[in-house]
């Protein structure tokens, strides 16, 4: 029975081989695997039958072995014992039942499908504006072709110079990339010394000496530091009347501290904001920007004097 099986599996696999050339027409088109396998159902289904009918057995058998002659070696014992007398039914069902099993296949899985409906179902997603161009070669971006032209010439540059030249380059690439840093930066540094962007400190708390000071650096024309001197002397001002303020702390930490006195951070406000713009803005100072910080470190000083009860001058 072992040698059976085998030579059954053989054999049809030589069936599914050889089926192209040997199917007679009227199976064309048709599933010849499912129609083989009906037959020698059919053909075990007579045998098994009460009583048993050799003959409709036999007709199913020999038209098994039409369909698919390759197959003969397998059926012709069973149609020999079929038409043995008297009939080996027994016999002759074990071995259809075994080919039967042997072949047994999943549902849709012997037959050619006819795949063009979902070949044309397929085509017309993919013609679908989302997989336009999906199959095109895309051109390379900026980026890229820019990524490519560095990559040829470094490695042209390797080609000719060798390790120790290209090595050489290197460091030559990434000493002038830390010059031009450095000499960046000493620019700005430099810019920033040249405009005095750090205040210088200044000796003195009186507020009116403050004062006059900037009206003479303004006569002389140096309206940049007449702005800083007036702006000291509003400061000193607003110092010398609210004892909770520190000389040392910058505008913001001033303004910070007066947020709650809304009277004396209205004009303090634009005097910084002044002071700001010509000390640390970089442009230069013109006469009628003096005029207008002049103007409001005036209304600080005034405000942070009637604050204080004293006279305004």
């Amino acid at each position: 029975m072992r040698r059976l099986l085998i030579a059954v599996v053989v054999g049809m696999a030589l069936m599914a081989v050889a089926l192209p050339t040997a199917v007679p027409a009227r199976a064309a088109g048709s599933c010849v695997t499912l129609e083989y396998l009906t037959l020698l159902g059919r053909a075990e289904s007579a045998l098994t039958a009460l009583p048993a009918e050799p003959p409709a057995a036999l007709t199913a058998v020999t038209e098994a072995e039409d369909l698919a002659p390759s197959s003969s070696s397998e059926l012709a014992p069973i149609i020999a014992g079929l038409t043995a007398s008297p009939p080996d039914v027994a016999g002759s069902s074990r071995r259809i039942a075994m080919i039967v099993t042997t072949l047994a296949l999943p549902a849709g899985s012997a037959c050619i499908v006819d795949s063009r409906d979902v070949e044309n179902v397929l085509h017309q997603v993919y013609a679908s504006p989302v997989f336009a161009d999906l199959d095109q070669n895309q051109p390379p971006s900026i980026f890229e072709r820019i990524g490519a032209v560095i990559n040829w010439i470094l490695s042209h540059l390797f080609g000719l110079l060798g390790s120790g030249g290209s090595i050489v380059l290197g460091a030559l690439v990434l000493a002038a990339i830390a010059a031009f840093v450095i000499y960046r930066l000493r620019g700005v540094v430099g810019g920033r010394r040249a405009l005095g962007t750090d205040e210088p400190a200044t000796a003195g708390d009186d507020p009116e000496q403050e004062w006059q000071l900037g009206l003479a650096a303004a006569r002389r024309g140096d309206h940049r530091e007449a702005i800083r001197r007036a702006f000291r002397a509003a400061l000193l001002d607003v110092a010398d009347r609210r004892t909770h303020l520190d000389r040392a702390w910058t505008t913001r930490e001033m303004l910070a501290t007066l947020s709650a006195d809304a009277d004396l951070l209205a004009v303090v406000a634009p005097a910084a904001a002044s002071f700001d713009k010509a000390w640390y803005g970089g442009a230069p100072v013109s006469g009628a920007d003096w005029d207008g910080a002049r103007g409001r470190c005036e209304a600080v000083r005034r405000v942070a004097r009637r604050a204080a009860g004293a006279p305004s001058q």
